[in-house]
């Protein structure tokens, strides 16, 4: 489970906030991934051992032809 560590804060401007989340992030891509796909499971009430299955039903494919 993912924690906030909330000793790492401050105030500052957007500018200043992008940059750092641009280049000081010490995560790999795979982490990060990672990280999102908890928060976004957290915010929706999903388990994010279990998701859930995707309705195929929905959706249709089709070669396009020109």
């Amino acid at each position: 489970m993912y924690r906030m560590d909330k000793s790492i804060s401050s105030s500052g401007s957007f500018k200043e906030a992008e940059k750092a989340k641009r280049f000081n992030s010490n995560d790999t891509l795979s982490e990060r991934l990672q990280q999102s796909w908890y928060l976004t499971c957290m915010a929706y009430g999903i388990d994010h051992n279990t998701p859930p299955k995707m309705e195929k039903k929905l959706f249709s494919v089709r070669k396009h032809t020109q």
